[in-house]
């Protein structure tokens, strides 16, 4: 198994962080790192992204939520050669919210194709959080704001 993570705490109320991270319509206006995105993010739904460190491929994710507290994307290659899911875990902090983001990735290929991009996961990962803080921060400085 390997894994990457990455956590922040931001000042702004869950359910703005969960707004943030279930928009699937404004993912690539901020910095999320992704730059291309199809379906919905909703339990059972299936996305289809594409990211700034991946080149021209699209990923194929399978969606599960617990509205407003956790919600993964899982991918997987076929016979269990590599799977990767990705948690995203909200947790309530007063008016704050600590916001952890961590992909687990399991399989017979695992050290064989994650060791190598390890360290730009982990930085993807870093930047992702610190992008969600930024735009949660702001909308919840502003609640009528919408969009971009």
């Amino acid at each position: 198994m390997h894994s990457v993570e990455a956590e922040t705490l931001i000042n702004a109320p869950s359910s703005t962080v969960w707004d943030v991270i279930t928009d699937a319509r404004n993912y690539t206006v901020w910095e999320s790192g992704i730059i291309h995105f199809r379906g919905e993010l909703r339990d059972g739904g299936t996305i289809r992204i594409r990211t700034r460190t991946g080149g021209n491929r699209t990923v194929r994710l399978r969606v599960q939520q617990l509205p407003g507290e956790v919600m993964t994307w899982t991918q997987g290659l076929p016979l269990g050669l590599l799977t990767g899911v990705r948690t995203f875990t909200l947790e309530r902090l007063g008016g704050m919210t600590h916001l952890r983001v961590r992909e687990e990735f399991t399989g017979p290929l695992c050290g064989l194709l994650l060791r190598e991009f390890a360290s730009d996961t982990q930085q993807a990962f870093i930047e992702y959080v610190n992008a969600v803080r930024k735009r949660a921060e702001i909308l919840g400085r502003n609640p009528q704001t919408t969009g971009s």
